[in-house]
């Protein structure tokens, strides 16, 4: 499933690896990045599946959370980004159509904290926030943070943080 597994520069004396997976949802190509090395490329590829067999329901939380966060954002700047984003969104878009304005570039997998789950992340492009982009974290099939790129963990603790858009779903 991930292919072209190359190492890469990441500082003046540390690498990280880096793969090529299609993804499913979003039809495109996306990259694989494994940043410490005890990450392995078969835990890797079970977080692959994982991205690519996403139930309904995940689907449907990550579409809501991302449109919460869009019209927060958009409410937040109190400017017309309208023409910025590729299908308009407002309270009565069909939440589905949401992924029409962001997508995946990289699948971020961390060393797991209990190998028998999967945790992962995605760093999305997103319309609304071209600065900062948007992560997704995903544990064990459930959106557990979706906000701005901060380069959080599926493993951390996001229950109280204000910003997660992926509270209340």
């Amino acid at each position: 499933m991930i292919t072209d597994w190359t190492e890469k520069p990441l500082t003046a004396d540390a690498t990280y690896r880096e793969g090529t997976l299609w993804c499913e949802l979003w039809e495109r190509e996306i990259t694989v990045d494994l940043y410490d090395e005890e990450v392995t490329e078969e835990y890797a590829e079970k977080c692959a599946e994982a991205l690519n067999s996403m139930p309904e329901r995940l689907v449907d939380d990550i579409c809501r959370s991302a449109k919460k966060y869009c019209l927060c954002y958009m409410d937040e700047i109190a400017e017309d980004i309208s023409d910025d984003l590729t299908v308009p969104i407002d309270e009565d878009t069909p939440e589905r159509e949401i992924l029409r304005c962001f997508y995946p570039t990289a699948l971020v997998v961390e060393p797991p904290q209990d190998p028998s789950r999967t945790g992962y992340q995605l760093s999305c492009e997103c319309d609304w926030e071209p600065e900062h982009g948007m992560e997704i974290d995903i544990l064990d099939n459930v959106l557990v943070y979706l906000c701005e790129y901060s380069g959080c963990s599926p493993w951390d603790d996001h229950s109280d943080e204000p910003w997660n858009y992926a509270l209340d779903n």
